[in-house]
């Protein structure tokens, strides 16, 4: 948040506007002449409140795009009176694989993928602790994850995501390797789940089935002409059909080159894209710098 509120900083300073931060940070208000706007966390003032709403419950947010026939991944909410047979139905009916994760997390946070009849409870269980829904779907082969920046009805940034695999030396423990590919992994051993194994040469271990990079995941920056327009494409179409202003759309590629949204976000954060691409350090300033600007109707 520190390096956000930092750049923030710089781009009220440049533009004119006054900043203040209240609530450790968390809340900046900002003003010009007679307007005050506001960025809570990431989430700029420029969506309304119930877009907002929408796009931040992962079941309403499926049945809005399903209902404007735009491929969206399939997503089964439950709430704390569900049905177990009904539950085991759907997880039987998916190959006996699917996703368990709150129906509003963020992140990659509290997300866990199920291959054991007898673990889907103790989750659900457990997240059902500190969630009033829970987010059910299938688990999909997916080659690559994409994120898309969209900015009145302009794609600002689109860049993919390759979840973290190492390949074995036939020497190296998958922890010494996860460590050489992702500094995240210094400070995060616990998340991997074999860390003594010595993989074979050549072996291909994956660290994890997410894509978020703030977990190690990395970026792709070089994505074909054909690819960037049909995710450019559907990211427009949920950007205007449900009048969107600024957030990010994730995207995902199966192995079999279908195209689903995943999710989209009114909370833009760019902070480890940033850190892993320095070279973007413009782009990232102006997408936020004409957000704010969108806020008080400044030409953009």
């Amino acid at each position: 948040m520190n390096e956000f509120n930092e750049l923030l900083k710089k781009i009220c300073n440049d533009l004119g506007y006054e900043i203040t931060f209240i609530s450790d940070g968390w809340l900046k208000v900002l003003k010009k002449d007679n307007k005050i706007r506001y960025i809570s966390g990431y989430r700029f003032d420029n969506n309304s409140y119930a877009l907002g709403e929408v796009m931040n419950d992962k079941g309403m947010f499926h049945d809005v795009l399903s209902f404007m026939n735009i491929p969206i991944v399939e997503q089964k909410i439950i709430f704390h009176d569900y049905d177990k047979k009904a539950i085991i139905d759907y997880f039987n009916n998916h190959n006996k694989k699917i996703i368990i994760k709150g129906n509003t997390g963020n992140a990659g946070k509290e997300v866990f993928k199920v291959e054991k009849e007898d673990e889907i409870f103790p989750i659900i269980d457990k997240l059902f602790l500190k969630e009033y829904s829970i987010s059910l779907s299938p688990y999909y082969i997916i080659k690559n994850e994409y994120r898309v920046i969209v900015l009145n009805n302009e794609v600002k940034l689109l860049f993919g995501k390759v979840k973290p695999i190492i390949v074995g030396d036939g020497i190296k423990t998958v922890l010494e390797l996860a460590k050489e590919y992702s500094n995240y992994y210094l400070d995060n051993e616990q998340t991997i789940g074999n860390p003594t194994y010595v993989p074979k040469k050549n072996e291909k271990v994956e660290l994890s089935f997410k894509f978020n990079l703030s977990s190690g995941a990395k970026t792709i920056l070089e994505i074909s002409h054909d690819l960037k327009d049909k995710l450019t494409s559907l990211a427009l179409d949920v950007s205007k059909k449900l009048n969107i202003s600024f957030a990010s759309i994730d995207i995902i590629v199966t192995d079999n080159s279908e195209i689903f949204v995943l999710e989209a976000n009114t909370g833009v954060t760019l902070n480890t894209f940033l850190k892993l691409n320095p070279s973007y350090y413009n782009v990232v300033y102006n997408i936020y710098k004409d957000a704010i600007k969108l806020m008080f109707n400044d030409e953009v």
